[in-house]
């Protein structure tokens, strides 16, 4: 798919979220301060784990399994769990450029509020697609990704329903080796990466920007089947209570990519470096 193609995908979904939000701020009338409240930074640690698994030529199962934590009056970064998130999926790969994904997600969230009129757990399931397009140079990869999921969430107090809407998600993302003439085993690379998280739907009325996210990071392939990245993340987006107040977090992220063929060993096909 050309470039300009992808450009007009993801400038009609800002088009349509910014309908949304102005169609939802007509409903009421809104304060707001004179001027955008930065809060205090959190700090959070992502384990993460990515799993591909080839059950055909073209057709793969995709499995995520994160461990998240967060930092409590004693520890930051690794305090205590906020959340368990379980993402599962098919995904169609018809040539090395693109991808297709399809699935589920059920997300748990630990609260940290005590109280009677607090849940100490809540789920959150989702449905997820998501686009992939990879740009291969001779040395570097360059990927562009939209992702689109339509959840329901609600709050930890009792009683709280669930109400549904959407996020809109673009990320740009790229592998540079660093060791070695390309991305091969054995190889270090550098990833620099950014997405842009907006959401829309029923409550989201001053707060469409959920979260920009900055991760470079360092990755290494040990094969074809496994490889290791870590980064230092830092997002900013506004508050799901109210739109003028940004958050800010500082998160660590450790990641693990797994890539393993569940076809007969005649059928195997050794070239995976597109799925990493």
């Amino acid at each position: 798919m050309s470039m300009k193609l992808t450009t007009s995908i993801i400038l009609r979904l800002f088009v349509i979220l910014m309908v949304t939000y102005h169609a939802h701020a007509q409903e009421g009338t809104t304060e707001f301060p004179d001027e955008s409240i930065l809060a205090e930074p959190e700090t959070l640690t992502w384990f993460n784990n990515y799993a591909n698994f080839r059950i055909s030529d073209k057709w793969f199962w995709h499995g995520e399994v994160h461990f998240r934590f967060r930092e409590n009056e004693n520890i930051n970064f690794i305090g205590d769990i906020a959340q368990i998130y379980n993402r599962h999926g098919i995904k169609y790969i018809p040539n090395k450029k693109f991808k297709v994904t399809f699935g589920g997600v059920l997300r748990v969230d630990f609260g940290d509020q005590t109280g009677d009129e607090f849940e100490d757990i809540r789920l959150e399931p989702r449905i997820w697609h998501e686009y992939l397009w990879m740009m291969p140079f001779e040395h570097l990869r360059v990927y562009h990704r939209i992702r689109i999921e339509h959840r329901w969430k609600k709050k930890f107090k009792k009683g709280s329903e669930y109400v549904f809407n959407n996020r809109w998600r673009y990320k740009f993302m790229m592998k540079i080796p660093l060791n070695k003439p390309k991305l091969q085993p054995g190889a270090f690379y550098f990833n620099p990466d950014v997405e842009l998280i907006l959401q829309s739907g029923k409550g989201i009325v001053d707060n469409p920007i959920e979260d920009l996210r900055l991760y470079p990071g360092i990755g290494y392939i040990a094969s074809p089947r496994m490889s290791y990245s870590a980064n230092m993340m830092y997002t900013t987006g506004q508050s799901g209570d109210f739109g003028g107040v940004y958050r800010q977090r500082w998160i660590f992220k450790f990641n693990v990519y797994i890539n393993l063929d569940l076809r007969k060993f005649d059928d195997k096909i050794p070239d995976t470096s597109f799925y990493q």
